[in-house]
């Protein structure tokens, strides 16, 4: 029976004497190993496995035997790029060695790490702040950007537990409407808003847009919520900027097409009626006038296009657009 378990366990399994020779060998154990039986009972175990002679394996061979204890370690060999969960049990007659493949676990816990290191980097090179809260609004995690800001504003780092926005610095009505931010995300809401808030360190207006994500376990319920926040002051600047622009171009728009369309019309009507055969009619005169007149309308309505489009005035005069 003890014969049919050896043989159907999956760890490898061995027993040594005294003499470091091998006793007894599953098969997995000459699997791994890559020897049969035959190339392994009745020999040293330095002698088959040079590779191990000076790595933690032999000590903790040695250990166990000298000072008759159990032990169990995790260590990997190099050469071969594979880790094993090994346990030795010593007895009068030498050791019995049980030993676990666990290079498959110890990569996946590796690329768990690996990920999570990596998705650490990343959320934390980002000027976005973000920060998760549990369903009693209390921190679960933050960024570098929202610890460093919650910093300037309040002078005190938050930390994983405390409950958010109660902070020192912070205002009843701020507590109680970001309160309300939380309850809605709590209820399953997925929204964002767009908060104010003053720099204390340069005195400007600051824009924020602020995402509240709620987050589930598999089964449905909520956990928490996850939020997500992005300094939008510059964008808000440029939609401004662009806004402006577009609302001078609409007024240069309509000073052309209203104020500028009615001297040149004015222009030509007197161009056309002009004696162009006897330049000295004395008609030609009065008309040169009310050309000349007409020339320095036109030059006040360019001037103010000129205005409009450098300066943005839309200051009142005789040409303000409707």
């Amino acid at each position: 029976m003890l014969d049919t378990f050896i043989e159907s366990i999956t760890d490898s399994f061995f027993i040594l004497n005294t003499n470091w020779e091998f006793v007894r060998v599953n098969a997995a154990f000459e699997k791994v190993s890559r020897k049969t039986r035959k190339e392994l009972i009745g020999f040293v175990i330095w002698d088959l496995f040079p590779m191990i002679v000076g790595t933690n394996f032999e000590k903790s061979y040695r250990k166990a035997l000298q000072q008759n204890i159990s032990l169990q370690f995790i260590d990997s060999f190099e050469s071969a790029n594979m880790w094993f969960n090994t346990t030795i049990y010593p007895s009068s007659d030498g050791l019995t060695i049980f030993i676990k493949n666990i290079t498959d676990e110890k990569r996946a816990q590796e690329e768990v790490m690996w990920t999570k290191y990596s998705l650490e980097a990343l959320i934390n090179n980002t000027e976005d702040q973000i920060w998760s809260v549990d369903k009693e609004t209390r921190y679960v995690y933050m960024n570098k950007a929202y610890r460093n800001r919650i910093m300037q504003l309040t002078g005190a780092e938050p930390k994983a537990g405390n409950y958010s926005y109660l902070h020192t610095g912070y205002s009843e009505d701020v507590i109680k409407e970001w309160n309300e931010y939380y309850r809605r995300a709590l209820a399953g809401e997925r929204y964002s808003i767009i908060t104010e808030s003053v720099d204390p360190l340069t005195h400007q207006k600051l824009s924020f847009e602020v995402s509240f994500n709620p987050i589930y376990k598999t089964k449905g319920d909520i956990t928490g919520i996850g939020c997500f926040a992005r300094d939008i002051t510059e964008r808000l600047k440029s939609e401004k900027a662009i806004v402006d622009q577009n609302e001078r171009l609409r007024h240069i728009a309509s000073l052309t097409s209203h104020e500028l369309r009615r001297p040149v019309a004015s222009m030509l009507g007197l161009i056309n009626i002009m004696d162009r055969v006897n330049f000295f009619n004395p008609d030609n005169k009065e008309i040169i006038d009310h050309l000349l007149t007409v020339g320095n309308e036109i030059d006040e309505v360019i001037r103010l296009i000129v205005d409009k489009t450098f300066t943005g005035d839309h200051s009142s005069n005789k040409y303000q657009a409707p």
